[in-house]
């Protein structure tokens, strides 16, 4: 749908000089890095290079996802070890052979994993991770969300559990994940809020005046973006609206005509994987934005949409209600009932440019709790507690470019003695 890699690096305030935190980020080239996953990581990365010394692993199953961390690296001077990728028949993802050489380095202060459906993966950290400290972003989503096997899902939720249990800071990028994955720690007490965002540099308020245009954003080959309840609706709203459009943006919209009755085809403009500044155009000069999937871990296009002054029609789940319940531009739809979201959808279009202009209102708020700037250094400061707390330091961190024999010689905490 868009390129999720920072035009350039972004380097937040300058630390006290000192060696940074070394980290080894743990990917599969089975995740969608052009994905929301993808630009979370990607842009939190870019702006911790005076704190992190990033590394990343990843194997070479998915040549798409591969190249995007490949260029990723290059282009924040960011070491990337490519293994060979293995497969393991009870999970959805492949991960590097020389995964266990890599974690038996003394160079890595704390390890990060990514994804809760990568259980081969992150069953190989938690055999080879030793006394590290481990940092878990889940992006958390109930198995039927993936399409498993019931062997795939029960496995997939046993190394998930056993991740967050581990886990010296888990990461959630809601509050609603932050309850769900904090009562399956055992009382752990590891779970922080550290949301996805978005560049408000680049997402600029779009102009009141909005072209006769709707907007849906999502990658059509997962059933769960529910892109026919869209369908269902669209035929009322062209008949309330002749002059109206609806553009679809997202991995495989492009080739998506098959779907759409004959009828609508001629009022859907399918345009596929687009730039970032495509995006920002096509957000910006759209009156509203359909997001009505079954299950969203965030919902990005729901903010990239509200931070431009776009309008959202949500369905009304959990997740997005924690994040998003107290912005005016987000219009919350009944799942599963059709008449109920054409009601939400018609009413808030009927508002014109009021709708705009109350949505816009919410950006400066938006701003400060979305930007990534402000979640770098949260992401930073979690870390950062992470490493102090597994290791017992009670100075100020500087750098912890100490590996497990440093440790050891401080008599903090030896190496063969677990503290999780």
């Amino acid at each position: 749908m868009v390129s999720p890699l920072p035009k350039a690096p972004r380097r937040l305030l300058p630390i006290a000089a000192g060696p940074r935190m070394r980290v080894l980020s743990v990917v599969s080239s089975s995740n969608q890095m052009y994905s929301g996953m993808g630009r979370a990581f990607f842009e939190l990365a870019a702006r911790l290079p005076e704190r992190v010394d990033y590394e990343i692993a990843i194997d070479n199953h998915n040549p798409r996802n591969l190249g995007l961390v490949q260029a990723f690296g290059l282009r924040h001077g960011i070491p990337v070890h490519v293994g060979p990728a293995l497969e393991s028949p009870r999970s959805l993802d492949t991960y590097p052979s020389n995964l266990p050489d890599l974690l038996d380095r003394d160079d890595w202060d704390l390890v990060e994993t990514i994804c809760w459906a990568n259980a081969a993966t992150n069953a190989t950290v938690l055999d080879n991770l030793g006394d590290r400290a481990l940092a878990y972003t889940p992006h958390y989503q109930p198995s039927w969300t993936s399409m498993m096997t019931p062997e795939v899902a029960s496995f997939a939720d046993d190394i998930h559990h056993r991740t967050a249990r581990r886990a010296d800071a888990v990461l959630c990028v809601s509050p609603a994940e932050r309850s769900i994955v904090q009562a399956q720690t055992h009382g752990r007490n590891n779970c922080q809020y550290v949301a996805n965002g978005v560049d408000t540099n680049a997402f600029q308020p779009g102009p009141i005046d909005r072209k006769p245009q709707l907007l849906f954003v999502g990658d059509l080959l997962e059933p769960r973006k529910r892109f026919d309840r869209v369908l269902a609706i669209l035929p009322r709203l062209l008949e309330a609206r002749p002059g109206c459009k609806l553009v679809v943006v997202g991995n495989g919209s492009d080739r998506a005509m098959g779907p759409i009755p004959v009828d609508l085809q001629p009022f859907c403009d399918l345009r596929g994987y687009i730039s970032e500044s495509e995006l920002y155009q096509v957000y910006a000069e759209s009156q509203g934005v359909f997001l009505l999937s079954d299950y969203e871990a965030f919902g990005l296009p729901i903010l990239e949409a509200l931070i431009v002054g776009t309008p959202v029609f949500l369905t009304d789940l959990p997740v997005t209600r924690s994040l998003f319940d107290t912005y005016q531009g987000a219009r919350f739809c009944p799942a599963d009932d059709i008449e109920a979201t054409y009601t939400v959808v018609d009413r808030s279009l009927s508002q014109g440019p009021d709708l705009i202009r109350e949505t816009l209102a919410d950006r400066p708020r938006l701003a400060s709790a979305f930007d990534w700037d402000v979640l770098a250094i949260r992401k930073w400061q979690v870390l950062a507690s992470a490493w102090f707390t597994r290791h017992h330091i009670d100075r100020p961190f500087q750098g912890a470019k100490v590996g497990r024999s440093a440790i050891a010689a401080r008599g903090r905490t030896k190496p063969d003695q677990p503290t999780g």
